[in-house]
């Protein structure tokens, strides 16, 4: 009996220490940090950690459990994102949501782990930019809020975490680096103002000579105009219709000063361009370059994360036959919510 109470006694005083120990030595609050260097600049690492709809593409823990089940709801980029996973023992389940974001410099997520309390964790992006590189701290808080058991769990976090929070850098880098670099420094964001346009509605297949088309169409406009006193208001331009299997439907345009035409018009008709915000990009060079533009221009308004509203249009800047090719300006717009 006397070796059961010495045991007893041992075994309490054990946890006696432990509690003491855990209450008064260890912390409430455990961080875990890792940083990267990326070959690219802020504003694309943000782009890809604002995002719970896209974690997956760079997580280190997306391989580890093929038959995990997802669900991704609210914004794609930004707060409000969320992601919530059902997974094996290595993936656990749990849910993840952006709540705070500034743009080019932070993100933070709240955490919420099944089976680990209703408290929240935080997964937290710092980016410092650093010319065409920036610098990335992967960076999770946890706070128990006096539990023991906890504490004693957030020891070993680091050594736990702090591998893969290393792995899934590694694979955001390798993500983000291996994205193309564009130039974007003819790109603006303007508000046009509408104006009074007589124009033709034709078309043409993109892989053939599509001057003539453009060439007639104008001249068709300028013999109206010259017919009837009507003065240019403006540099011609072509409004996109549509763009499908190399077939380009446009209108080709030119602005005037009046607001009504009279009599038979030969299928010319007066019209109003759009009016609001649009992308403006300033193409210099060939007409022929216009396809890498258009590509370009999708890409800014990706990057940027804009949505469209509407045809884009080109306007037509200076005349080829005066200048040398290499001095052509066509202003390419698209018009954006």
């Amino acid at each position: 009996m006397r070796v059961f109470k010495y045991l007893f006694f041992a075994l309490l005083f054990l946890v006696i220490a432990f509690y003491v120990y855990g209450f008064f030595f260890l912390e409430d609050k455990v961080q875990i940090s890792r940083t990267i260097t990326i070959d690219r600049p802020a504003s694309k690492v943000y782009k890809a950690v604002n995002s719970m709809h896209h974690f997956n593409k760079w997580s280190p823990w997306a391989q580890l459990d093929p038959d995990a089940k997802y669900e991704f709801t609210g914004p794609e980029f930004g707060v409000g994102s969320k992601m919530s996973w059902q997974g094996n023992e290595e993936v656990g389940s749990g849910r993840q949501t952006i709540i705070e974001s500034v743009a080019d410099e932070m993100v933070k997520a709240e955490l919420y782990f099944d089976g680990q309390g209703d408290d929240p964790s935080w997964a937290t992006y710092r980016i410092k930019a650093n010319g065409d590189q920036s610098e990335i701290s992967w960076v999770f808080d946890a706070d128990f809020n006096g539990d023991i058991l906890g504490r004693y769990f957030g020891m070993m976090m680091d050594s736990m975490l702090g591998p893969q929070y290393e792995t899934g850098l590694n694979n955001l880098k390798n993500l983000v680096e291996a994205q193309p670099v564009y130039d974007f420094s003819g790109f603006s964001i303007e508000n046009v103002e509408s104006q009074h346009v007589l124009y033709v509605s034709t078309s043409g297949n993109t892989n053939e000579d599509m001057s003539i088309v453009i060439r007639d169409a104008y001249a068709k406009i300028t013999a109206f105009m010259g017919a009837n006193g009507v003065d240019f208001g403006g540099q011609p331009m072509a409004i996109t219709r549509s763009w499908e299997n190399s077939v380009w439907e446009f209108d080709a345009a030119i602005p005037v000063n009046i607001d009504s035409i009279e009599g038979e018009t030969g299928g010319i008709q007066l019209g109003q361009t759009y009016a609001g915000k649009a992308v403006k990009y300033i193409q210099k060079g060939p007409y022929d370059q216009g396809e890498a533009s258009y590509a370009l221009m999708d890409a800014y308004i990706e990057e940027s994360e804009l949505q469209r509203s509407g045809n884009p249009w080109e306007v037509y800047a200076n005349d080829p036959a005066t200048v040398p090719e290499s001095e052509i300006l066509t202003l390419i717009y698209q018009p954006i919510k």
